[in-house]
């Protein structure tokens, strides 16, 4: 999702997150359909919740993620996408009073540690290749001289 929303340059801001909600709406309406059909019961008193989550969460949201993805880096935002779930377990532990799991547990503690250890590695071997570089031009400085 990273690299073609880097690949796509013409479209930006409000149209990239506009275009890929209606793209995942046709996309989920297509499978529940052909899995349950288009009968949905939404009880009157969810309409309003159902709203306000749909708008703030996923439409503000999205826009944010998607106007700010071009200007990061695409281990920041791969990093940004390990700790939304992460995110998720927590505040559901500290906001809804839910008790995590060992299970839970283990794996919050392997996504946190995935990312530091990703974000680590990357930024050792950006900096061989910086050294390398420098090492090569020094080299070829001397041989030219």
């Amino acid at each position: 999702m990273v690299i073609f929303n880097k690949k796509a340059k013409d479209i930006t801001g409000l149209e990239n997150a506009a275009l890929q909600l209606i793209i995942s709406f046709l996309t989920a309406a297509f499978f529940v359909g052909s899995k349950q059909g288009f009968a949905i019961n939404i009880p009157q008193s969810s309409i309003l919740p159902i709203f306000i989550l749909g708008l703030l969460n996923t439409g503000i949201g999205c826009y944010f993620y998607f106007s700010s993805i071009r200007k990061l880096p695409v281990q920041t935002v791969a990093v940004c996408g390990y700790l939304e779930p992460i995110s998720a377990v927590l505040f559901s532990v500290f906001l809804l009073k839910e008790i995590m799991q060992p299970l839970q547990i283990m794996g919050a503690i392997l996504i946190l540690g995935g990312a530091v250890f990703i974000d680590i590695v990357i930024n050792i071997v950006m900096l061989n290749i910086f050294v390398y570089s420098e090492i090569m031009f020094l080299f070829h400085m001397v041989l030219s001289s």
